[in-house]
């Protein structure tokens, strides 16, 4: 193991420690980096931080006294407990955005879990995968680690693209950024135009003894509350919006050239964007629609649809997942959009006339309040634990 510190950008105030772990000595795989980087070449990945608090008295006494980076695996989420991360440490839960783009209801309810444990909640690898931005709003992070490359690459529009939804976050929530790579008095500079308040890097050196840490000050991080979508009682979409907006009455062929807006709208911001999407029984999954949804898939970040027979797994890019027959969710027929910039809602409710399927008709609300779509998307997502 290896103490990194994250310092204010600022002063150099110490904010917390990041642990990591490297390879032996004299090798080519000394360095976190290096060891991160041959675990990639290999398709594998370094075991989690997370088993080392409890064995390490120095891990311990250190997470009591500030707070401690930890990157949790999502493979041993079942076996994760209070016990593991030291009930009285300030450990802050680090999630992969790969990891809730290929587990996405387990991770959300790791970091559902965690958060009411009193976690704070991180992300790390902003920036290693083109769809990390549309994680951002389901993950909710209170700090956000952003990746080395974006400190040599800030001119360049994808990095541009990152900063300014970044930001854009950070603004609504007050989470604070973690610029990794700070290695040189210039690159702190750096760090600070794109945003970040916080750093870590080869200007801080990480340490094999932390102690000297103890004798330091601590600055908060972060130094403000938080915001995260409040929670909800009421359990569909539907619900959800209708409270605030009312409900208008229209067809399924109108609702059908609404949700192709909305989808449409979706792919054209691009790889930034989650789309969910909710229809009743698989039969209403049509091929023609199928077609669309896998289109879907490959413009934007996260596509996953549910309903009474689709089968759990992944088809292309798109997430299925099952409802129970029994769920009230499933009479309502519901599209949402979320990404950094821009969110909508169409949702619903089936009044089962029975009339030829293009003349059925619904009850439905539309919503373009962030709060409300991050809380229906929510309310699809937390049904599920694969």
């Amino acid at each position: 193991m290896q103490f990194a510190p994250v310092r204010r950008l600022s002063d150099g105030a110490l904010a917390a420690v990041e642990l990591r772990l490297r390879g032996s000595h004299h090798t080519r795989i000394d360095q976190t980096e290096d060891l991160l980087r041959a675990a990639g070449l290999m398709s594998q990945r370094v075991a989690s931080t997370r088993g080392a608090i409890g064995r390490t008295t120095t891990a311990v006494d250190l997470a009591d006294t500030l707070p401690l980076l930890v990157s949790i695996d999502l493979d041993v989420t079942a076996s994760y407990t209070d016990d593991d991360l030291h009930p009285l440490a300030k450990i802050v839960v680090c999630v992969s955005p790969d990891d809730v783009v290929a587990h996405p209801h387990r991770c959300l309810r790791t970091i559902t879990d965690a958060r009411a444990r009193g976690r704070l909640i991180c992300v790390d690898d902003m920036g290693s995968a083109e769809n990390a931005l549309a994680m951002l709003p389901l993950i909710e992070p209170d700090i956000i680690i952003t990746p080395p490359e974006l400190l040599d690459r800030m001119t360049e529009p994808e990095m541009a693209d990152l900063a300014n939804a970044l930001q854009a976050y950070v603004e609504r929530s007050h989470a604070v950024i973690v610029a990794e790579g700070v290695d040189t008095e210039d690159r702190r500079e750096r760090a600070l135009t794109v945003g970040a308040t916080y750093g870590a890097g080869a200007l801080y050196p990480a340490v094999d003894d932390p102690a000297g840490f103890r004798n330091e000050p601590v600055v908060p991080l972060p130094d403000t509350p938080v915001w995260n979508t409040p929670q909800t009682d009421q359990p569909t979409p539907y619900a959800i919006a209708s409270q605030g907006v009312r409900p208008r009455r229209g067809t399924k062929q109108l609702l059908i050239e609404m949700s192709k807006s909305l989808e449409a709208q979706a792919a054209g911001v691009g790889h930034s964007m989650i789309v969910i999407g909710t229809f009743q029984h698989k039969r209403h999954f049509t091929t023609e629609t199928s077609k669309r949804w896998h289109l879907l898939s490959e413009a934007t970040g996260f596509a996953g649809v549910y309903g009474v027979g689709l089968e759990d797994r992944i088809e292309g890019n798109v997430q299925h997942a099952p409802l129970e027959p029994e769920d009230d969710l499933v009479n309502e027929w519901t599209v949402a959009v979320l990404g950094p910039h821009y969110s909508a809602l169409l949702s619903a409710r089936d009044l089962h006339d029975n009339g030829p399927d293009l003349d059925r008709t619904f009850d439905f609300v539309q919503s373009f309040d962030r709060v409300t779509v991050t809380q229906a998307v929510n309310s699809i997502l937390s049904r599920f634990t694969g």
